[in-house]
């Protein structure tokens, strides 16, 4: 393609703009004073009451991400009749296509936030999600059941490119260990709410004299409830476009630096966990309260007591997760971001090979396994947030961290694909042993990354 002069001198004044954009984007922290959220210093803008929307966000971020798979189970049996040898494929389906919505999405919602702001985007994920909640449990077959998760995936893509990207612009960087390790702890204490005492609901309402359906679509209405109340939440966020992007740049230019920006080693390194990290929550809430379900039932009990049995596994997971994340936050600022990427993922091989080999997931001997799964899930999914946050640039700093999301999304694509297959013709603990071989991989990066001596 030939430029007339004109047309030269436009493309070299927008790269220009991106240039000061991007020096702006750095040295903008260090320009202004700003205030602070207990021991965490705030980025110029940022109040602390944008902290706390914040901290409601985290509070039931993964509680929602993870409910409507936690009760999955019980639609399956209840809503559908999917015969017990059959659901594994179907949940990995179901998931499969989640994040292939998720693969066409994430960099363009990192991207619009970038320009529109994220308290939009986040006010956006949660209506979507409340629209998937108040549907999912009136589906009828799985082709409904299809269509409602495809609602819940945009909602989701929204909500987690959000989640990180907020986390990165609020704090200053040598204060981000501290707010992840905070917002990590409260996405444990959202858990455990979802997965320990939500997920009983659908026994509770039986209890109360419903029947087994109108039981289960009690329980979804509640979530739908709580993410209609986060939306109107998150309107306390900070306004307007991040303070470091100056020029309204189109989707696809973002989305191109976002690539970009994956030639850097480190960056690289944080879209490789991004790709194991994801998948840790999908496969802890998807294959093993599928894998404590079909157990329970096989045993006797109801699709409702079955629930009850996974939460208290997932208490173990989740309470476990909950006592490390601030520890694990408060490590982040004392030592190179590499060498805790390096950390957590040799905590996630312990957690997933234990968990893997476990021949029962709700006897005794598989708590171990199940507190160990919930610190490596935890650590990997806060390394790997710290180091992006650290190294994305200011002012492109969305689609960087969509780019996250897009290879978190790749992930889950994979793992549950894969994992469903494994999990009906294999073994129920294949999905955690894939995993665990994922992270070995992702282990021998980590180290490559972290023995390069190449100036940052």
């Amino acid at each position: 393609m030939t430029y007339t002069p004109l047309d030269r001198g436009q493309h070299v004044r927008r790269d220009a703009a991106i240039s000061r954009s991007l020096v702006r984007g750095i040295t903008m922290s260090n320009d202004q004073p700003g205030h602070r959220f207990g021991p965490v210093r705030l980025a110029p803008g940022v109040l602390p009451r944008h902290v706390l929307c914040y901290l409601w966000a985290a509070f039931v971020s993964i509680g929602v991400f993870t409910y409507a798979t936690a009760l999955q189970p019980y639609i399956l049996a209840v809503n559908i009749g999917v015969p017990v040898a059959s659901r594994g494929v179907v949940s990995g389906d179901l998931q499969f296509w989640q994040e292939v919505v998720a693969l066409l999405t994430v960099g363009m919602f990192g991207a619009w936030s970038d320009r529109v702001g994220r308290r939009i985007v986040y006010i956006v994920g949660f209506l979507f999600a409340a629209l998937a909640y108040a549907a999912y449990p009136f589906a009828n077959d799985i082709g409904q059941l299809t269509i409602y998760r495809l609602i819940l995936a945009i909602g989701i893509t929204a909500l987690g490119g959000m989640l990180a990207t907020v986390l990165a612009d609020y704090p200053v960087d040598a204060d981000r260990g501290k707010l992840t390790g905070i917002s990590f702890f409260l996405n444990a204490i959202g858990a455990l709410l979802f997965l320990v005492v939500l997920v009983r609901l659908p026994q509770f309402f039986q209890n109360m004299g419903m029947t087994e359906l109108n039981a289960g679509r009690a329980a979804y209405l509640t979530a739908a409830a709580v993410c209609l109340f986060s939306a109107f939440v998150m309107f306390g966020l900070k306004p307007g476009r991040p303070d470091q992007v100056t020029e309204r740049l189109p989707l696809l230019v973002l989305i191109r630096q976002g690539l970009a920006a994956g030639r850097k080693p480190r960056i690289a390194l944080a879209y490789a966990a991004s790709f194991t990290a994801r998948a840790d929550l999908v496969i802890v809430a998807l294959f093993l309260t599928l894998w404590v379900s079909n157990a329970a039932i096989a045993d006797g009990f109801s699709a409702g007591e079955a629930a009850k049995r996974q939460g208290a596994l997932f208490g173990i997971v989740q309470g476990s997760a909950l006592l490390w994340a601030p520890f694990f936050g408060w490590l982040a600022d004392k030592i190179d971001r590499v060498t805790l990427v390096i950390i957590a993922t040799v905590l996630s091989i312990l957690g997933y090979g234990w968990m893997g080999l476990t021949p029962d997931p709700v006897a005794g001997s598989a708590f171990g396994a199940a507190a160990l799964l919930g610190i490596g899930q935890a650590s990997g999914i806060l390394a790997s947030q710290v180091l992006i946050g650290q190294e994305a640039p200011g002012a492109i700093r969305g689609a960087v961290i969509g780019m996250v999301g897009f290879f978190g999304a790749c992930g889950i694509l994979a793992i549950s694909k894969l994992g469903g297959l494994a999990f009906d013709t294999w073994r129920p603990g294949a999905p955690f042993i894939i995993m665990a071989a994922a992270n070995l991989l992702l282990l021998f990066f980590a180290v490559y990354v972290r023995a390069d001596r190449t100036p940052r």
